[in-house]
């Protein structure tokens, strides 16, 4: 099972819209707030976890993406999801490396103050 999730050649059967608005952008978000919260009023270790699940989540959905991507009518749709998809990967690893080096530091979210 773990060898066909990796395999290109295993085509995702469910629609790109579906998996980029709904399971990515969506479910993003909502965890991104669920990590804010554990940064601002969780310990270290919680944020720790939080950061391991969310960078988790971003693995796994970059990978849904990819392999849904071909499911549209218009295939430059396809890949204008998969780049944006890479952007947000980078996003979110570099985001999650700050937020646990200011957690570690002892630093508040100053939005939140």
């Amino acid at each position: 099972m773990l060898q066909a999730y990796f395999d290109d050649r295993v085509p995702g059967h469910q629609r790109l819209w579906r998996v980029f608005w709904l399971e990515g952008v969506l479910a993003s978000h909502v965890l991104f707030l669920a990590l804010l919260a554990a940064y601002q009023y969780g310990t270290s270790m919680l944020l720790v976890a939080a950061v391991a699940a969310f960078l988790g989540y971003t693995a796994w959905i970059m990978r849904r993406i990819w392999l849904n991507a071909p499911n549209v009518e218009r295939p430059e749709l396809g890949t204008m999801a998969r780049v944006l998809t890479i952007g947000w990967t980078i996003n979110a690893v570099t985001v999650c490396t700050f937020l646990a080096l200011a957690k570690l530091g002892g630093q508040p979210l100053q939005f939140l103050q």
